[in-house]
Order: C-alpha cells, then sequence, then structure tokens
C-alpha cells in the first residue's frame, strides 16, 4: 500500500480500524479436470460467474507443437504508455460508450437465452456482461481516454468467449445441480396433486402437472387409474376424446 492510500500500514493502540474497497487482478491456471472438481461444490453459489475463463484449445493429434513468443525489452517498451495511464488514473472516470456497449451485449446475451432456453446461460451473462465493461473501461484509460472500434469488437468476442468456457466446462453440471436444488424443494411438505389440476383434464395435463412437481411422466396413467378406483375422479369420454372430472368431494 504506498503512500498508504487505502488504510494504515501500522496498527497500535490508538489505530482506527477501517473497512476499503480494495480491487485487484488474479490469475490461476490449471487443467481442465482439476478446474471442474476445484468448483463442483459451488456451481450454483457464484464463483464461477465472477470468474472470466479462458482455455487452450485442444490440438488435433499428431499436429505441430506450437511455439510461443517471449515478451522482450521492445514489447514492454510498446507496453510502457498504457500501463502509465493506468498508474495516473484516479477519481470518478465516466466512458460513455462502454456503458452503451454493456447494454447491447446484455440483449444479445438475452436474444440467445430466449432462443436456446437455457437458464444456466442467462444466469451466467448477467456477471460475464459486466466483465466485459469492466474490460472496456480498462482499454479506454489505457488508451489516453479515447475510444476505438476495436475495443468495441474485443470486448465482444471476450464475451462471447468467456461464456462459451463457462458453458463448455460448467453448464451442464451447474443445470443439474439447479435442476436437484428444484427438486428438492418441491419434495419437502407434499401436496394434494389434484388441487393442481382443474375441474377436467385430459391425460397431457396431468403430465405437465407431474412433471412441473419434479415427477416422472411414465407414474401418470398408474395415478390417474388409482384416483378413478378411489372415486376422486371419474372418467369420461367427450367425442371420442377421454376426459377426467374430479367427484365433488374433490373439487
Amino acid at each position: 500500500d504506498p503512500g498508504n492510500r487505502y488504510g494504515q500500514t501500522r496498527v497500535g493502540v490508538q489505530s482506527v480500524t477501517e473497512k476499503v474497497t480494495i480491487r485487484f487482478n488474479w490469475n490461476a491456471s490449471t487443467t481442465i479436470q482439476k478446474g471442474k472438481r476445484y468448483f463442483s461444490r459451488v456451481l450454483t453459489d457464484g464463483p464461477i460467474s465472477r470468474i472470466n475463463f479462458c482455455t487452450i484449445p485442444e490440438r488435433e493429434i499428431g499436429a505441430d507443437m506450437p511455439v510461443y513468443g517471449t515478451y522482450d525489452a521492445a514489447f514492454d517498451e510498446e507496453l510502457r504508455p498504457y500501463i502509465e495511464n493506468l498508474v495516473k488514473a484516479q477519481g470518478l472516470i465516466d466512458c460513455p460508450q462502454a456503458y452503451k456497449l454493456a447494454k447491447t451485449l446484455k440483449e444479445e446475451c438475452a436474444d440467445f437465452a430466449r432462443l436456446s432456453q437455457s437458464r444456466v446461460y442467462e444466469n451466467l451473462s448477467f456477471r460475464a456482461n459486466v466483465i466485459a465493461w469492466l474490460k472496456a473501461c480498462v482499454l479506454y484509460v489505457a488508451n489516453g481516454y479515447q475510444w476505438d472500434q476495436t475495443f468495441e469488437d474485443f470486448v465482444r468476442w471476450s464475451l462471447k468467449y468467456d461464456l462459451a468456457c463457462k458453458m463448455e466446462f460448467f453448464g451442464a453440471d451447474i443445470e443439474s445441480a439447479m435442476s436437484e436444488v428444484r427438486n428438492e424443494g418441491k419434495r419437502h411438505g407434499r401436496i394434494n396433486l389434484l388441487t393442481l389440476l382443474p375441474d377436467e383434464f385430459t391425460l397431457d395435463d396431468a403430465v405437465r402437472m407431474r412433471q412441473s412437481q419434479g415427477m416422472d411422466a411414465e407414474g401418470t396413467r398408474n395415478m390417474l387409474w388409482q384416483w378413478t378406483y378411489r372415486h376422486y375422479i371419474t372418467k369420461l369420454t367427450i367425442d371420442n376424446k377421454q376426459i377426467y372430472q374430479k367427484t365433488e368431494q374433490w373439487k
């Protein structure tokens, strides 16, 4: 904490405790398998959505070994003015272009969520969009408070890449965990399933009702047979269509 900007460097009897906000960049690398195990117990608790994920594409068997370059002094010198701009930044900085882009990306993510009908993607997209917005702000400041169209292209690609990694590595597991939570919630305190149906209903209505309660469709016919046998309902045929009707006692 150079210059003691965020709190007291030394703590003594006369010191005053102060809570401050500290922001930092944290980078970690691991294998896909270990990463999935690490987050397996917190799939629906939020950590995954708060982290920006990326990966190295798996190369084809027998392909040439990738060769990576080095960051030499020339690269450091090219990067120096951008880092200096970030170090000098203080106070509230407004970037209307980044905010406008974030709103556009939010709608793009919403469109994909509607088309895919993926609740997991929608939930992950909220914080992923915030991460993308922060990247846009950093680029804006690093570039001397000048916006460039390439920022928008990169941030949009980065957002899609982040979400693609999250869905690829965690999507199915999060969906499974969310389903377990929903089903467990509906098992507590069983209710009268007949009260969830209208006075007249079809086999399809009963199937949908069971599924909404986390139950399978296969047991529907046996359930209706038992209800009919117990005189909870009667079975009617109207225009060659089978209709079930609650008896007066159960309406």
